[in-house]
């Protein structure tokens, strides 16, 4: 049974308990400015003990136990993009509760006043005279993490209810939210320009072609070996991808479902072979020998990262006089809306992108789907009509 007491202007609580080696324990914590807040303050803690908090971790910090979580559960276990942010919510944590603000302490309405404010931008702001407001999805990574943090928490019975959980996300949404992607006489455009100026010092170019035909990310078509090349069947082995972020080499693709078979037309795999051809070349000239095999390795001996890889595609569309030009990852968007405007069934298309599930393609490109329904809806008219007129 907890007790309350005065101590100079301020009151005092005192708890009392028996751990579960029979350890007696006495937590006590003072600075209350009046009884009725000591008693309060006594009154939970008595229900943290009674429903199975750990009372001898009262005094853990939300930045310590946020630093041993992750030693614990996260580090080195995930990918170099992922564990980045790490160190970057843990400033945003500091900034606005400090280094000794106890776990036990965090309530819903101050956790909810902390995401307001990181969403506002006005915690670790990139730029502290401008702040910039974050977007939904960044606040909701952050909240994400230490949600997860909080449940290992309440399994330590450090604390039995999680803050971070019903928080409302104040994040902006994005400023354009349709995907982008070309017209087919432009897509056509692209893929006849990359045919013929495609060579070896103009490795981009290979590139856009085979996002083209394939719909692949950027990141796993930079990753393809020769070995992944079937020139005979005309198919392509998606197996894993590069990071050009960090540049450590190979990695896994974005889900395990990225790993997928993509039957390609013989346009590609001819374009495939005579890069094929020009770098064989090219390196016995030099004596070059990759040791990884890869198959858009140009002639420094580099592969083209995102950054080359948006460049090259831009001066291609400024060239071509494209008004409205996309990005490369806005290939794999116009991958999928030709595909559909030639009747194309959106199952296949999902695994061809490498969804795990056809809903992630039906939420990611329902706005396509409309535009193929309505022209789906006016052939079924039309179809139904002529059945009429029998």
């Amino acid at each position: 049974m907890a007790s309350v007491f005065k101590r100079g202007k301020t009151w005092t609580y005192r708890a009392s308990y028996l751990d579960e080696q029979g350890v007696r324990h006495q937590p006590t914590k003072g600075g209350y400015r009046t009884k009725a807040l000591a008693l309060a303050a006594a009154n939970e803690l008595e229900v943290s003990k009674l429903k199975g908090a750990d009372l001898t971790g009262a005094t853990v910090t939300l930045i310590g136990y946020y630093d041993q979580w992750l030693k614990t559960y996260k580090v080195g276990k995930h990918s170099q993009v992922t564990e980045s942010r790490y160190p970057t919510i843990r400033r945003a944590l500091v900034e606005y509760f400090g280094e000794d603000m106890p776990l036990k302490d965090i309530t819903r309405t101050s956790w909810q006043s902390f995401i307001n404010a990181y969403a506002a931008g006005t915690i670790t702001p990139r730029n502290p005279k401008k702040p910039q407001p974050r977007s939904r999805d960044t606040v909701s990574k952050l909240n994400g993490y230490v949600h997860s943090m909080a449940e290992s928490a309440i399994a330590d019975r450090i604390i039995y209810t999680n803050f971070a959980a019903g928080y409302v996300n104040p994040g902006t949404a994005p400023l354009n939210q349709s995907l982008k992607y070309l017209e087919a006489d432009q897509f056509t455009a692209l893929l006849h320009y990359c045919q013929e100026h495609a060579k070896l010092t103009r490795m981009y170019l290979y590139c856009i072609a085979t996002a083209i035909l394939t719909g692949c990310r950027a990141s796993e078509i930079i990753a393809l070996q020769w070995s992944d090349i079937d020139f005979e069947h005309h198919i392509i082995h998606v197996t894993k991808s590069w990071d050009y972020v960090y540049g450590t080499g190979f990695k896994p693709t974005k889900t395990p479902s990225g790993v997928r078979d993509i039957d390609v037309p013989a346009e590609l795999t001819d374009m495939l072979q005579r890069l094929r051809t020009e770098q064989s070349a090219y390196y016995m000239r030099t004596g070059y020998r990759d040791e990884l095999d890869l198959v858009f390795r140009n002639n420094r001996h580099d592969v083209p990262g995102d950054a080359a890889l948006n460049h090259g595609l831009k001066r291609v569309e400024v060239e071509l006089g494209f008004e409205k030009p996309i990005t490369f990852h806005g290939l794999r968007h116009t991958h999928v809306s030709y595909l559909l405007s030639k009747g194309v069934d959106i199952a296949y298309i999902s695994h061809r992108l490498g969804h795990s599930d056809i809903t992630i393609t039906l939420r990611v490109y329902q706005h396509l789907l409309k535009s193929h329904e309505v022209a789906q809806a006016e052939h079924t008219v039309n179809v139904l009509s002529a059945l009429s007129a029998q």
